[in-house]
């Protein structure tokens, strides 16, 4: 499984673009100030161009990882009430109702702050295209 991962992260298609010297000093630059080497930051637009999502990195990546592990913790939680309804447990309808509706809570939560997530990063990617370089 480990092999399959690495293949489908490998980069192994190239494209090429044509760019002023300006342009090119520019976004040089652009990708030094994020720390990311101009590859990525080309993988990133274009990934932004075609409506693919952000990339993120840094806070908001530390944020997108707790919100999969509350995801993932409520889908946990949602197995094992399936898992005790079919061993035959009885659980009473209010209850089961009560709980679905927390479910749907949280979910509701995360999808919400995964999109402010996104329009964060867009803003700070599109302002950091906009910045001149130093």
């Amino acid at each position: 499984m480990a092999d399959k991962q690495k293949s489908s992260r490998r980069k192994d298609i190239t494209r090429s673009l044509r760019m002023s010297a300006e342009e090119h000093e520019l976004f040089g630059a652009f990708c030094a100030a994020q720390g990311i080497t101009p590859s990525e930051g080309l993988r990133r637009l274009a990934r932004s161009a075609a409506l693919l999502g952000p990339t993120f990195s840094g806070e908001a990546r530390a944020e997108v990882v707790a919100l999969t592990r509350q995801i993932r913790a409520v889908g946990v939680n949602l197995n094992q009430a399936v898992h005790h309804m079919n061993a035959g447990h009885l659980i009473q309808g209010e209850e089961l109702k009560n709980y679905l509706d927390g479910v749907a809570e949280a979910i509701g939560e995360l999808d919400r702050l995964y999109r402010s997530l996104c329009v964060k990063s867009y803003r700070r990617a599109a302002a950091a295209v906009a910045e001149p370089a130093a």
